[in-house]
């Protein structure tokens, strides 16, 4: 009798052209509509799946060894769900803490993993990875660059639809404010894809300078104006620092390592972009939302000198011994411009009405700033919650988005996973050095 086999090596070159197409589409999966539990499931599930089609078949005797980040990540979760479960807040429900929710967010930080291992591991060579980029960078950008031309974008600081096309940056400007023209397109946040853009416009940059192909000058001028139209100083500060280094970097090393030497074509073509993108650059929302912050905060320093000299301003009635302060509170949280998210639903002013008085004798330049709120809010979360463990199993990522999502993610990363964030960054590191070394 014939004995039956399993090849898993005749399906390689099918998993691979699934895996190219697979990343591919990873942008549909960070638009709007599709953002979220379920989608972020799917994408660990098969990325998690491509890993184990090439864990089976990696014939290295050690590959063994790369579980043992898997191991380690799952200790520091049972740990992090049992902190958990000792939280105290004086918020009904406190926060709504879910251990399928939590136990997703720690998954997804698996697809980093699984995916660099499967393209060690694969034969898809250079050529096709920076094709696969150039198709994502393309695609990413044309939907926030025909959403702002088209006026369908949201808008960068906001979740709704902007107002004008970046046609409406120059002349008068006044009747719009910086939320009305930044545009992140069809994408959930901004900010994360400012970063996801910009991690790409080295290999853009380099590509161009190196392929000697027009097209690219177009994928990168895609990419640069795309990074202008979304307004946050990540991406239009960051997208100058990295085309300065980029560039340095490569004519440095170009004649060193590229026989051909450098092509003036191509260099110029890429200086050419960076120029446009310079000349967009000063009438940037970003630098309209900083005016704007910068008019509220010299607003402010005036009412406190007016309230020294005249000590009578309506805008800062003190609560009197006869006020209740919930009363008070509801009665001037609009005057004192705070907003409704915060103190309705992120964080109810009935639940601990002395942060909230304490935040309305704050001067308006910090009343008004989303990002102070959004950090003292959970600052005030941790600390009536008061447990040592915090530091080091933090509150988790699920408690602090039911509170906000906070606009930076070195903040949101401190406090619902704490320090270990630095042993997580740091084991990936370790982890990707040990796959490229077996």
């Amino acid at each position: 009798m014939k004995k039956l086999s399993f090849d898993i090596n005749k399906y390689n070159r099918y998993i691979e052209s699934f895996m190219i197409l697979f990343i591919c589409l990873q942008p549909i999966f960070d638009l709007k509509i599709f953002y979220n539990s379920i989608s972020t499931l799917i994408r660990v599930i098969i990325f998690g799946l491509f890993f184990c089609f090439f864990f089976l078949k990696d014939k290295n005797k050690n590959r063994f060894k790369i579980l043992i980040y898997l191991l380690i990540l799952g200790v520091y979760f049972l740990l992090h769900n049992w902190n958990a479960g000792n939280f105290y807040s004086v918020v009904p429900g406190n926060f709504n803490y879910s251990t399928i929710n939590e136990a997703l967010y720690f998954i997804k930080m698996l697809v980093p993993y699984f995916l660099i291992y499967s393209l060690l591991r694969s034969s898809i060579n250079k050529e096709n990875l920076f094709t696969v980029m150039k198709i994502i960078v393309l695609a990413m950008s044309l939907v926030i660059i025909i959403s702002n031309l088209f006026v369908f974008s949201y808008g960068s600081y906001s979740d709704t639809p902007i107002k004008a096309s970046f046609l409406s940056w120059f002349g008068n400007t006044n009747q719009y404010t910086y939320q009305d023209l930044a545009s992140k397109g069809l994408f959930e946040y901004a900010n994360q894809i400012s970063a996801v853009l910009l991690g790409y416009l080295p290999f853009i940059i380099y590509s161009t300078l190196k392929e000697k192909k027009m097209r690219n000058i177009f994928i990168l001028l895609a990419n640069c104006f795309a990074l202008s139209l979304l307004g946050t100083r990540t991406a239009i500060i960051g997208a100058i620092i990295v085309f300065a280094y980029t560039i340095i970097v490569f004519v440095f090393f170009a004649k060193k390592v590229d026989k051909e030497g450098l092509n003036k074509k191509m260099l110029a073509g890429t200086l050419a972009v960076l120029l446009i993108y310079l000349a967009l650059v000063p009438a940037n929302p970003m630098f309209k939302r900083i005016s704007e912050m910068t008019n509220i905060s010299q607003d402010s320093n005036t009412i406190s000198v007016t309230q020294e000299n005249e000590q009578v301003i309506a805008e800062n009635t003190p609560l009197t011994e006869e006020q209740n302060p919930l009363e008070y509170i509801k009665a001037n949280y609009q005057e004192k411009e705070i907003h409704e998210q915060f103190i309705l639903a992120s964080y109810p002013y009935q639940y601990d009405p002395d942060f909230w008085l304490n935040i309305m004798q704050h001067d308006r330049a910090s009343r008004t700033n989303y990002r102070y709120i959004e950090q003292e809010m959970v600052k005030r979360v941790v600390s009536i919650n008061n447990n040592k463990y915090d530091m080091f199993l933090g509150i988790t990522n699920t408690r602090l988005q039911n509170i906000f999502n906070i606009e930076k993610d070195f903040v949101v990363q401190y406090y619902a996973i704490r320090n270990n964030r630095a042993g997580y960054s740091v084991c990936s590191i370790f982890t990707a050095a040990y796959i490229l070394y077996i």
